[in-house]
Parts: C-alpha cells; sequence; structure tokens
C-alpha cells in the first residue's frame, strides 16, 4: 500500500511538471508563434503567474479525488487511461473557468492560452502515463520469479532442450504472459535403466514444472504422464505429430481442437509468367525440415521485384527459377500480387527470415548447414552470430570463393568438399543472379538443398543492418536499403519498379 501511495505520488510530481510545461508551451504558441495575428496583445504575466499556480492546485485535487475512485495508472489499458485523462481536464476547464467568472477576470486571460493549455496539458499527460506502465511493466517482469523446471529427456537431447527452455522460456496464449524459465534438476533417460527406477529417482521438491521431452514419453510408455502426475507438480509435455516435433506457429484450431497443417508447397502461382509457391514462413521451414532428402540435389530461390523483373525480361533465367525446387516471394510487392490470386493467407518468404526459422528449428535435430559466398571476414562474423544466438546448431563448414571465374578442377574440389560436410542445407551467398545460375549448374551435383539468400549472410553476420520491421511489413525495405546504398540502388530500383508496375499492369501471367 505505501509503495503504491510512493507510486501515484510519484506520477503526480510529473504531471504537474507536465502541466507546467503544458501552460509554458501554451504561452509560447500564442504570444511568440501567433504573435503576427495578434497586433498588440495584451500581457498581463503577472496574472498567468498566478494562473498557473491555480492550475496545478486544481489538477491536484482533481488528480488525487480520481484516483481514490480508479485503479493505478498501470493496473489500466490505454483507452481506459485516455479516457481519464479526458475526464480530469475536462474537470480542470470546468473549475478553472468557475474560478475566473468568479473574481471577474474572464477577459484577462487569452481564450487561445486555456485551450492551448487543455491540448497540450492532455497530450503530456497521456505521454506521461504511458512511460510510466511501460517503466512498471519492465519492473514486474524483472522481479518476475523464474519457473524452476525439471527436465525429463533422453541423454542426447538434455543440453538442447536445456539451453532452448532457459533461452526462450514459454508463452501461455490465455493469459498473454511469457515466463522465464530455469533448469534446476535434469533427468537423463537411459536404455540402460528401467522406466521404473528412473520415475523412482525424481525429486520434484521446489520445481515449478517438469518438463517432458516428446522422446523420453515413448520411452517411458502411455502410463508416464499418470505416473509423474502423483509427483504434485505440472507437467508440460512436448507435443509430437506422425513422428515430427510440433513447432508453435504450426498449430492451428480447427472445430475446438488444436492441430497442425502439413504443408505440401503445392499452392502455386504466376507473377510475370514466374511460378511461385504460396505458403508462409513456419510452412515453408515445416516442409523443408521435414523433406531434407527428397529435397537432396535441388535448389530454392527467393525472388523479389529486381529479379522477377529480370525474369520477365531473360527465358533463361526465368527457366532457372521455375525449374527450381521451389521459388519464394521475397519482395512485398510480389506476395501482395500472390494474394490478389486467391492466395490471402500466404506471405512474404524472405530468405533471411527463413534462415532464421531453420536454424532454430534445426537445432539439436542433427540436420546441417554449410555456407559457400560472401568473403572470409563475413563469414566469420557469421560463424560467430550463429554460434551465439543458435548455440546446438550443426555447422558443417563454410567456404568463401575467389573472386575470379573458377577452373572446373577447382569446382569439383569444392563440390566433393560440401557433399564430404554431410550438409543438409547449403546457403549461397553469391547475390542474384549469379546464385540462381550456380545453383543450377549444381544441380543434381550438391548433395544437399541449395538456398540462394543474397544478402541473408550479411544480414545474419551483422555487416548490414537490415531494415526495422514496421519498414518491412510496409513493404519499405527497398527504400532502407537505397538508403544505405544510394549508388548502386537508385537506378535499379528506378528501372525494375517502373518496370514492375507496367508489367503487372499490362502483361498476363
Amino acid at each position: 500500500m505505501k509503495n503504491k501511495l510512493r507510486q501515484e505520488r510519484s506520477l503526480l510530481l510529473s504531471c504537474i511538471i507536465g502541466e507546467t510545461a503544458a501552460f509554458c508551451f501554451a504561452l509560447l504558441f500564442r504570444y511568440v508563434v501567433m504573435a503576427p495575428y495578434y497586433p498588440n496583445p495584451a500581457r498581463d504575466f503577472d496574472f498567468y503567474k498566478m494562473y498557473l499556480v491555480i492550475v496545478l492546485a486544481f489538477y491536484s485535487v482533481i488528480f488525487f479525488h480520481r484516483q481514490k475512485k480508479r485503479p493505478a495508472v498501470w493496473e489500466m489499458n490505454g483507452y481506459e487511461n485516455l479516457i481519464e485523462v479526458f475526464k480530469q481536464h475536462i474537470m480542470l476547464s470546468i473549475c478553472l473557468i468557475t474560478f475566473l467568472y468568479f473574481i471577474h477576470s474572464s477577459q484577462t486571460i487569452s481564450r487561445t492560452v486555456m485551450g492551448l493549455l487543455i491540448s497540450f496539458g492532455v497530450s503530456l499527460d497521456l505521454l506521461i502515463r504511458y512511460f510510466y506502465r511501460k517503466l512498471h511493466s519492465r519492473r514486474l517482469s524483472m522481479e518476475k520469479k523464474e519457473q524452476q523446471v525439471l527436465l525429463l529427456a533422453m541423454e542426447g537431447e538434455i543440453d538442447r532442450l536445456s539451453w532452448t527452455i532457459e533461452h526462450y522460456g514459454y508463452n501461455n496464449p490465455n493469459k498473454d504472459k511469457h515466463t522465464n524459465c530455469k533448469i534446476k534438476y535434469t533427468v537423463s533417460i537411459s536404455d540402460k535403466i528401467t522406466p521404473e527406477k528412473q520415475l523412482e529417482k525424481l525429486h520434484s521438491e521446489g520445481c515449478d514444472m517438469i518438463y517432458l521431452s516428446a522422446k523420453a514419453a515413448g520411452f517411458l510408455g502411455h502410463n508416464a504422464v499418470k505416473q509423474l502426475e502423483h509427483l504434485g507438480t505440472p507437467i508440460c509435455l512436448e507435443l509430437t505429430a506422425a513422428g515430427i516435433t510440433i513447432d508453435a506457429a504450426e498449430v492451428i484450431e480447427k472445430g475446438g481442437s488444436a492441430a497442425i497443417c502439413m504443408s505440401l508447397l503445392t499452392h502455386k502461382c504466376h507473377v510475370l509468367n514466374v511460378e511461385y509457391i504460396a505458403t508462409t514462413i513456419a510452412d515453408a521451414a515445416s516442409y523443408l525440415i521435414n523433406h531434407t532428402k527428397e529435397l537432396s540435389g535441388k535448389y530454392i530461390c527467393f525472388s523479389n521485384v529486381h529479379t522477377t523483373v529480370m525474369a520477365a525480361d531473360d527465358k533463361d533465367y526465368r527457366a532457372i527459377l521455375n525449374n527450381s525446387a521451389a521459388t519464394f516471394p521475397d519482395g512485398k510487392p510480389v506476395a501482395d500480387k500472390i494474394m490478389t490470386q486467391g492466395y490471402g493467407e500466404a506471405e512474404r518468404v524472405a530468405g533471411p527470415d527463413l534462415m532464421a526459422e531453420l536454424f532454430r528449428r534445426s537445432e539439436g535435430t542433427g540436420l546441417k548447414h554449410y555456407f559457400y559466398g560472401s568473403t572470409e571476414e563475413t563469414l566469420d562474423s557469421l560463424k560467430k552470430n550463429l554460434k551465439e544466438n543458435y548455440p546446438y546448431m550443426d555447422i558443417a563448414g563454410m567456404y568463401s570463393p575467389p573472386f575470379r571465374e573458377i577452373t572446373p578442377e577447382e569446382d569439383e574440389n569444392m563440390v566433393k568438399l560440401i557433399n564430404a560436410s554431410g550438409a543438409d542445407f547449403v546457403w549461397i551467398g553469391l547475390g542474384a543472379p549469379k546464385q540462381e545460375k550456380w545453383m543450377a549448374e549444381h544441380k543434381d551435383r550438391i548433395k544437399g538443398v541449395m538456398l540462394g539468400v543474397g544478402a541473408g549472410f550479411d544480414f545474419h553476420a551483422g555487416t548490414v543492418k537490415r531494415a526495422p520491421r514496421v519498414l518491412q511489413r510496409l513493404g519499405l525495405e527497398w527504400l532502407y536499403r537505397l538508403c544505405q546504398n544510394p549508388k548502386r540502388l537508385l537506378k535499379r530500383y528506378l528501372v525494375t519498379n517502373t518496370k514492375f508496375i507496367l508489367y503487372t499492369a499490362f502483361r498476363k501471367g
């Protein structure tokens, strides 16, 4: 209670400072900015000083009167705070008008100043409340108790699941809350020890939750959960379907039941005669993870406005894109054109975004990644960042090819090097259209699935900063990149963006 009162007093002090600032802004705006429109204005600043004291006194009384009836600022949502601020300032306006009427000074103060005072006061009050809510929310998250977890998994899963649980925590979609987790105990299931003996070893004293991996649950048998219930601790059970671990992004609701949609990347459509897959990042990642053997030797393309226009003008390049195992829309305008063809749930599948999703999902699965392209410096930074962000990701190797024509002998040695690594995903970062042509030339020679991601190497290495999410959603990532490198990209964007608009307006396919 004392803490709440102290916080409310701190809020009142901040709001008083805000009202003082609003009063100063109102005077400045009226007598400086608007001075040319009001010749010979009356300026009784001594009265304004007294008026400011009256404003702050009335505001303080109204604030405490309202706070007795209302929850704390941080307990109300944004809409409730907005209504409360408007009510406070309406009451303040009534009090001030009444005060001026009784002292017969309604003509002494500028009505413009009064109006601006209320307008600026509302704005600053809302801003202060917003920051208080954010500050309080941050304080609560820091003070929140971590969930102490007992991890029960097979021998090869302990390290990976421990890191995943502590790094990501878990989300409660019903309560819209995120909870941090800390592994307190781990119990490794061994084929040499019977399930009964393992269950006897469990001691959940001091733990808030038991996390049971899907493999461990399968090994312990159908009665594993019932046996664990006797410990009196909530159980978090990893889910699988048809032997596939279910990712949270894949879960959908059908008829009140949870389900997953197994995408086969069969929804195809055309933009300027380039065949695209209409899908989502989650579905694309799920398909690639579960079909690495079938996709071995094939290649995946990511095409934006620039490469789509290039393919429209060059039939050989268009054939390379259309002969891929899948070509995803890597540009917002391309994705929007796909949505207009009846694929409303389709989204932009950018190379860097799919990289991050596949890195995360492949951790601890045994799937290996190889990186071919870019410079040695970029690859060094990329390796460092990947080790920090995805510690259980299996990096099979990295290679920076020379910036010249490669001889047939060098090319053959490079193919053997990649295949010897056992890589399942071979990421190609040579830039378009070079990387697409390279992948087409090495189709069925490289054993893993090849993915041409261009600048994805630089983004994940941190050598090039990617556009903020808000610009990506608005389809303005090209503008951000243009500002980064105007000399190289200005002519390209000016020509290809214009062509794309004209081609899609007047061409079929």
